[in-house]
This record gives C-alpha cells, structure tokens and sequence, in this order.
C-alpha cells in the first residue's frame, strides 16, 4: 500500500497542498499557527482589510498634494487603487510554510516565513503527531463589544468569548525539538495530514495520528 502511495499523489485543502511524488514530498500551508493571536485576527483583520486601511494613506496624500477642483478627487482614487495592489500584493500576501522530504537522501527542509529555515534528516525525527490546543480568550466583555460593533457593520462574529480549539500537526526530533507545520480548525485535516507524512515515512500510522 505504501508503494502505491508514494509513487504519485497530489491533495489539495481549503488551507493545504500536498504533492507526493516517489521519493519526494512537498507540503505548503498557509495555516501553520497555533497562539492566541491567529485565534481572533483571522475573523476580523484579513489582508484586504490590511491593505485597504494601508492604501488609505496614498489616497489622502494624493488629496491632500493634487489642488486642481475634480482632479484631486481621480488622483485620491488612483493613489488608492494603486497603493491596495501594492500593499496586497507585496506587503499584506499569504506567506507559505513548506516542508518537504526526500527519502533517498534522508533530507528533510522546513521554510516557516519570518523565521530561519530549518534542515535536518529523517533519522532524527521521533514521531508525527496531531496535538489539540485550546486557548481560553481573554478580555470577555472587550470581546462581547467587538461582537456589537461588528454587527453594526453587518458581520457576524460569533463567540468570540468562548474557547477556541486548535488542532496541530507537530514534527517531534530526537534532541527534543518540536516543529508544527499546521495548525487548523478540523480535526480530521490535522489527521490525514499526519497519516499521509507517517505512510510516506513508513511510521507507525496508528499511534497519535
């Protein structure tokens, strides 16, 4: 069965990619962290978000330079549009981490954004394993205003005050070392993820998976 799997398979997630290829596997996520801040700032500050409030500066620069009647009015516009693409596209965008193995030579490389990469050998690591977090919110009744607020504006924020589960894919090293390479909202996708890297390393696919 394990033979099968490894020669060829590709898996997509809402959050995930997998690409298993005979003796390589790649990963790549997006979704990678597990603290209390990944647990409210998803629902309320996305990256559209970001770059819009971003390019609003651009925007009142540009109207504030530009004296010329309705002219003022298109270049406040146009510094708008322009500084969201900018801040979308090269400031506030989707940063991967990537993992990948390479069984024939026993290398594995792990790339989490903003943090040095990581090499080490199959060798060393101990287990995969999914792992469950819950983080209790603080600030109750800060929370409960954001809620109204946020129904003021038409969005539904619900239960923010309540705690958030989160369920983690952790690469465990011998000297100690501990690795999470996913951190989602579902269960079962922390588990497959950790089933698939187990057969692919030909671990034992029952134990924590």
């Amino acid at each position: 069965m394990n033979d099968a799997i490894n020669k060829k398979m590709k898996t997509e997630g809402e959050d995930f990619k997998f690409d298993i290829e005979g003796d390589d596997l790649k990963f790549w996520t997006f979704s990678y962290r597990a603290d209390k801040g990944s647990v409210l700032s998803p629902m309320i500050y996305s990256h559209e978000l970001s770059a819009m409030l971003a390019s609003a500066l651009p925007a009142a620069a540009a109207f504030l330079i530009v004296k010329a009647g309705l002219i003022r009015y298109a270049a406040a516009l146009a510094a708008y549009a322009l500084g969201f693409y900018f801040f979308r596209t090269f400031v506030f965008k989707k940063r991967y981490l990537s993992f990948s193995i390479n069984k024939k030579t026993g290398e594995v490389f792990l790339n989490i954004p903003f943090t040095a990469n990581k090499t080490f050998r199959t060798d060393e690591i101990e287990k995969i394993e999914a792992k469950t977090e819950t983080f209790l919110p603080e600030n109750a009744e800060g929370l409960k205003q954001v809620e109204k607020i946020a129904l003021h504006h038409h969005t539904v924020l619900p239960e923010l005050d309540k705690p958030v589960d989160f369920f983690s894919v952790r690469v465990r090293l011998k000297n100690g070392a501990d690795h999470i390479i996913y951190s989602g909202r579902k269960p079962e996708t922390a588990a497959d993820i950790t089933i698939k890297i187990k057969e692919f390393l030909s671990l034992n696919v029952i134990e924590n998976a």
